[in-house]
Formats: C-alpha cells, sequence, structure tokens
C-alpha cells in the first residue's frame, strides 16, 4: 500500500526528509511524493533558497531514484539511516502510523478496515505489535465463544488503542 503526503500530514506526526527517504526506499512511498514536500517546504515562511530543494520541486522521474535518494544522504545529512538502526525503525514506526491512522479515520467499514490493515500487516513485514488486530493470528482470549462482529469490535478496539500509544511513541523522539 502506497502512503502519501496527505496521509502523514493528517497523521499529526513530525516527518521529515527522514521519513520520506525510509518510505522510498522500502517503496512505500513514490518519489513524486519529494516534489510534493519540497513544494510544502519552499511554502514555509523559514526557507532558505535551497538548489535541490528546487530540483525536487520541479519533479521526479522514477528512473533516477538511485540517484536521488543518493543525493539525499548527503544533502539532508542521514548518512547514518542505515537498515535495521533504531532511527531507521523509528522512520518505518512513522509511516506505518500514518497509514493506519489513514484507513482507521477514513475506512468506515469494519471489515473493509481490517482487510487493509492486514494489508498493511504484510507490508511492514508482520510486526508482532499488529498481531492483536490481525483477524487470522490467534486471539488472547477464547474468541471463537464471541461472534464475528464481536471480534471485528475486538480487534478495532485494539487497533485505537494501539494507534494512541504508538503516536505518543513515535512522537516522543
Amino acid at each position: 500500500m502506497i502512503i502519501n503526503m496527505d496521509m502523514l500530514d493528517k497523521s499529526g506526526i513530525d516527518y521529515d526528509w527522514r521519513t520520506l527517504y525510509v518510505g522510498i526506499s522500502i517503496n512505500l512511498v513514490k518519489c513524486d511524493e519529494l516534489t510534493t514536500y519540497a513544494l510544502k517546504m519552499m511554502n514555509d515562511d523559514k526557507y532558505e533558497d535551497d538548489e535541490f530543494i528546487n530540483e525536487l520541486a520541479w519533479g521526479i522521474e522514477d528512473n533516477l531514484k538511485g540517484e536521488i535518494l543518493t543525493k539525499m544522504l548527503f544533502k539532508f545529512k542521514i548518512d547514518m539511516l542505515v537498515p535495521q538502526s533504531a532511527s531507521w525503525e523509528l522512520e518505518i514506526r512513522k509511516l506505518r502510523y500514518g497509514i493506519l491512522n489513514y484507513l482507521r479515520s477514513t475506512i468506515k467499514d469494519d471489515n473493509e478496515l481490517l482487510r487493509k490493515v492486514e494489508e498493511v500487516y504484510a507490508d511492514f513485514n508482520y510486526p508482532q505489535d499488529m498481531e492483536q488486530f490481525i483477524a487470522y493470528m490467534p486471539a488472547k482470549n477464547n474468541s471463537v465463544t464471541h461472534s464475528i462482529e464481536d471480534n471485528n469490535k475486538r480487534m478495532i478496539n485494539n487497533l485505537d488503542k494501539f494507534l494512541i500509544v504508538e503516536k505518543k511513541e513515535v512522537n516522543s523522539f
């Protein structure tokens, strides 16, 4: 599932070039979102003219992805951002929170919401902290004694609790 700037903006989390770098690196964010972010930066009163940001604002072709990512490493001093590091994992959590929050706030049908959440679960390599709101994962209580609707409500309630905690955690760094 592809994450866009609108999802991140509506999530209320702090994100920056590092978040976009990680998202593009793991194919969850498209390169053209850098253009959107560059334009957003240029509209900020604190923006100081920057050749690379100006270049990004004009648009990026997908075949230049590797070159753009390399430039981003040096330009935004994110060379310490390596896969599996704590800072990398934090950016992944921001992306995951952004999309889960977006899905929760825009999808009203419980079954559809839970199906989309399962897609996110797969896209993020089956993180253990999401198991409590994934239908095919074992529940801690005896879910077979409850109706499908009750189990769906339980999973959505678990998702809501997760989102509250996760937002605090990703914004605390």
